[in-house]
């Protein structure tokens, strides 16, 4: 693992650095720098800018010991010199149109005790500087969060596939394996992509498992991770595609409409009772009056046309 600190140095001469290891320039080397920077400018047309990139970088082991430290100077991306630990001295990196100038910077530098002295305490500064977050940085664990859901079928034969979606753990050591309804699914059958960064310490994974799922199957999603206290299991089952959905429900409204309206009408029906008519007090007809044919009702009963 490694720390990185850097100083730039640019026009209209500013200056600034980060990183937890990154030393303060001494006045010697800023103004080398900046007599570099000016004599470049001066000799090249139509460019848009000049950078002077100042890089010092720590390499740690999995204890956080530091392991080596370098410190290097480049230009508009090209890298002019760095400090040989061997040597003990800043040596030429470029040995192209710039070598005369990596060379000139090199020895001009090897000349400033300040540089020297503090890239011989490298190593020293690298410990100094790191130890205080090393632990809340590297020995930290985040448990991940995992998803299961339904991916386009891609290098298969099979209908379905599934993805399972794993992110935000740290650190990057993750295992995810499948399972069907209780039994581990052979690894020939699924696809693990590799562990990606996130960028902000975290990290994310992805593993695809093609299948021809029948009704009342139970597929997991098994993640095991040192953050997690005990395996996260996702399930998924097969279940109806969203245009099943929509049309089942629309079905189950119209037959639900369809059962209140017949429940209303029959309802009314019981309520109205038997049809029927109410003779009249002193009629001689108790059947009723029936007219038919040429027969008419006269005012004093049946009569003949």
């Amino acid at each position: 693992m490694g720390f990185l600190g850097q100083t730039r140095t640019q026009g209209p001469w500013k200056s600034w650095s980060r990183g937890p290891n990154a030393p303060s320039l001494p006045r010697q080397i800023m103004s080398t720098l900046l007599r570099l920077l000016l004599g470049l400018s001066l000799g090249c047309t139509g460019a848009g800018g000049f950078v002077a990139h100042v890089e010092s970088t720590c390499l740690l082991d999995d204890d956080g010991i530091p392991q080596d430290f370098t410190y290097c100077i480049s230009f508009n991306k090209d890298l002019l010199a760095c400090w040989d630990p061997e040597n003990r001295a800043m040596v030429p990196r470029e040995f192209g149109v710039l070598n005369a100038l990596a060379t000139g910077l090199s020895d001009d530098l090897n000349k400033q005790e300040t540089c020297s002295s503090a890239c011989l305490l490298g190593l020293q500064d690298c410990a100094t500087h790191t130890q205080p977050f090393w632990g809340s940085l590297t020995q930290r664990t985040r448990p991940p969060t995992v998803q299961v859901a339904k991916a386009t079928p891609f290098n298969t034969r099979e209908p379905v596939m599934l993805a399972c979606y794993v992110w935000g753990f740290y650190p990057a050591d993750v295992t995810v394996t499948w399972m069907k309804n209780g039994q581990l699914v052979p690894p020939h059958g699924s696809a693990h992509k590799i562990v990606q960064p996130n960028g902000d310490w975290t990290y994310q994974t992805l593993s695809h498992l093609a299948t021809t799922p029948s009704f009342g199957d139970t597929y997991t999603c098994v993640v095991e991770h040192f953050g997690a206290p005990e395996p996260i299991r996702q399930d998924w089952t097969p279940g109806l595609s969203p245009e099943q959905t929509v049309k089942v429900s629309v079905s189950v409204v119209v037959l639900g409409l369809g059962l209140i309206i017949f429940s209303l009408g029959l309802l009314s029906w019981r309520r109205a009772g038997p049809s029927g008519y109410t003779v009249l007090a002193g009629s001689t007809y108790p059947g009723g009056n029936f007219c038919a044919g040429l027969f008419a009702c006269g005012p004093f009963g049946r009569g003949e046309v």
